[in-house]
């Protein structure tokens, strides 16, 4: 078999390169035979005619139709939200704040104790051989902070905040917070060192989903996030897998946006990762009995890897459908397409400024009139 590729492809031209490496130019996935999305093969990931891009956040409005009008409105609810207030400014001392977020917070932190019962050969790769003063040359190289504090944080707000003291009716917004800068890749090889997985997937999930709840549920909204672990099976011509997530956005009986935690960074294992949710967006499509619909469709895929968030759009068309549903279909004629955005950081102030508002506000586009699958 043909060495695996570091990335997943993220054009058509490299679907094509890599789909003939492994001998599967004109097949379908109506010929694989995968077992479930957790165990899914890379040739079975091919067939589904999937690609990879990732965008900064700002592209994000030109996917969703409304979501420039929902995010300023959620910025509006949120800078009323007293709670909300509390919970961030929580960040600047490491701590816990009284009010809605509580709960959200102290799982967000639980998520950083990691596990040490678990098999080194399992978690750790080569690079943990090395010193631990070798190992700070190589985070200083890349500017990569720890993840117990909140990063560049600290430096940015020092001279306007240190003296300041703020009670819990004083608006989040009172000061002119820092830029928001995006996270910088860790290499795979290491992620395990600077982020060993969590005590247990449940706490992630956990530490997600009361997050999502808190920044909602004292708001007229109609759709709630569950922890409810719901599978969806796809069936294809003489083969079919089952994909079960770790919670859904649920709008009337409907997931709107699904969830898929992880214990570890997804530097680890990003490439199976994708694949995993690659084929967990194909199920939902496949098991959704919703197929009345026309042009470009889009479902939502949210993650938390440890302490950081994902978000993935997965953007596909009729033909698309089409492809995954017709055995005579043809092989390359259609593609779906994963935009990712992320990773967001959870225990930074900085990146959960900017994520709580588009999560609120995603919230708010999923049981709107906008909202398209």
């Amino acid at each position: 078999m043909a060495a695996l590729p570091v990335k997943l492809p993220k054009n058509i031209s490299e679907w094509q390169e890599q789909s003939a490496k492994m001998g599967l130019t004109g097949e379908t996935i109506h010929g694989a035979k995968p077992g479930s999305a957790s165990k899914f093969e890379y040739d079975d990931f091919l067939l589904l005619q999937v690609i990879w891009v990732e965008h900064k956040i700002e592209y994000l409005n030109k996917l969703l139709p409304g979501m420039t009008e929902h995010i300023e409105k959620a910025n509006q609810m949120l800078k009323r939200y007293k709670s909300w207030g509390a919970y961030c400014r929580g960040f600047d001392g490491g701590n816990i704040n009284e009010g809605t977020f509580a709960v959200a917070r102290h799982y967000q932190l639980e998520v950083c104790n990691t596990d040490d019962s678990a098999e080194p050969d399992a978690l750790v790769t080569p690079i943990a051989r090395r010193t631990r003063g070798q190992l700070h040359e190589d985070m200083a190289a890349m500017n990569i902070g720890t993840p117990t504090r909140s990063s560049g944080v600290a430096d940015s707000m020092e001279a306007q905040e240190l003296g300041l003291v703020m009670d819990d009716d004083d608006s989040l917004l009172d000061y002119t917070p820092s830029p928001f800068r995006p996270m910088t890749p860790v290499p795979k090889e290491m992620a395990s060192v600077l982020y060993p997985p969590s005590l247990d997937e449940q706490i992630v999930n956990c530490a997600l989903v009361i997050f999502l709840n808190a920044l909602t549920i004292h708001f007229d909204i109609n759709s709630t996030w569950t922890l409810h672990r719901k599978a969806f099976k796809a069936v294809f011509d003489g083969a079919s897998f089952e994909a079960r997530v770790d919670g859904y956005l649920n709008h009337c009986g409907n997931p709107r946006v699904i969830i898929e935690v992880k214990p570890a960074s997804r530097s680890s294992k990003e490439f199976s990762i994708q694949v995993q949710e690659s084929a967990q967006v194909v199920a939902w499509i496949k098991s959704d009995a919703n197929k009345g619909h026309h042009g470009k469709r889009l479902r939502l895929h949210l993650a938390q890897d440890r302490h950081e968030i994902y978000l993935t759009i997965a953007e596909y068309d009729e033909e698309y459908v089409k492809y995954l549903n017709d055995k005579d279909s043809r092989s390359g004629a259609s593609f779906m397409t994963m935009h990712r955005f992320g990773p967001f950081d959870t225990l930074d102030r900085q990146h959960i400024q900017k994520v709580g508002p588009i999560l609120l506000a995603i919230s708010l586009w999923a049981g709107s009139d906008t909202w398209k699958q």
